[in-house]
């Protein structure tokens, strides 16, 4: 509980960035089950959003998706 009360200011700041990437990779996530992927399997895919924080669901996003 300490360390809570420590760094209160600093979990402030983050949570924002915290929810930001959690509802990016739920996005992504979705549209790997729903559409699939164009160039490398869905595991991968999905190691990479979650891993790569903000930069992996965008370059999923751009290069990732399967076209129709």
């Amino acid at each position: 509980m300490n360390w809570i009360n420590e760094n209160k200011d600093l979990l402030l700041i983050a949570s924002p960035v915290v929810v930001v990437q959690l509802s990016m990779f739920a996005y992504c996530a979705w549209l790997i089950k729903k559409e699939g992927v164009a160039n490398l399997n869905r595991i991968l895919w999905l190691s990479i959003c979650f891993f790569i924080q903000i930069f992996g669901p965008i370059t999923f996003m751009i290069v990732g998706r399967k076209g129709e």
